[in-house]
């Protein structure tokens, strides 16, 4: 649920609704039927999203298959994953949901195989960009800013002492 609602819920404990919380609810339940169609849009898209993203970055940072073993199969679950997060808070409309659940995590763990933070950036930024080619403009919209809290969290991790990609 989206924190904003959560709020309102806690807020008006022993108390009925005003009428400006029964509002704010209402814009958001009346959001779900077009939240499920995006999130079923990017399900669909799914692999070639992904696919294309991988590509991009393949193109960038071609030796990065010499430092990690399958680097790209798990390059791409790594995106999918994620992708699955980001549509997930996207229907909850909870921008930090994707780093409570997997960013702080997933950094943690690239940061550990040396990737540089620029590296985690155009990753991602290379996943929003495909997602951006996929899907009409206003399923974007809904997703953007999920999308660049990706990028702007994994691309925010402290540099490795040895960075390899």
């Amino acid at each position: 649920m989206s924190p904003h609602l959560s709020e309102i819920m806690r807020s008006s404990e022993s108390r009925y609704l005003n009428s400006q919380e029964q509002r704010e609810i209402l814009e958001y339940t009346e959001s779900l039927p077009h939240r499920f169609k995006v999130a079923s849009l990017i399900e669909q898209k799914e692999e070639a999203i992904v696919q294309a993203a991988v590509d991009q970055v393949k193109r960038r940072y071609s030796s990065f298959e010499r430092y990690h073993p399958r680097a790209w199969e798990k390059a791409a679950r790594d995106m999918q994953l994620t992708l699955r997060y980001t549509v997930q808070a996207m229907v909850c409309d909870d921008l930090d949901f994707q780093s409570d659940r997997l960013l702080y995590w997933l950094g943690t763990i690239y940061h550990s195989f040396g990737f540089s933070p620029q590296f985690n950036r155009d990753s991602y930024t290379a996943l929003r960009d495909a997602v951006k080619a996929s899907v009409p403009g206003d399923a974007f919209a809904l997703l953007e800013a999920f999308l660049e809290k990706n990028i702007e969290v994994l691309g925010s991790m402290p540099e490795p002492a040895q960075v390899l990609v």
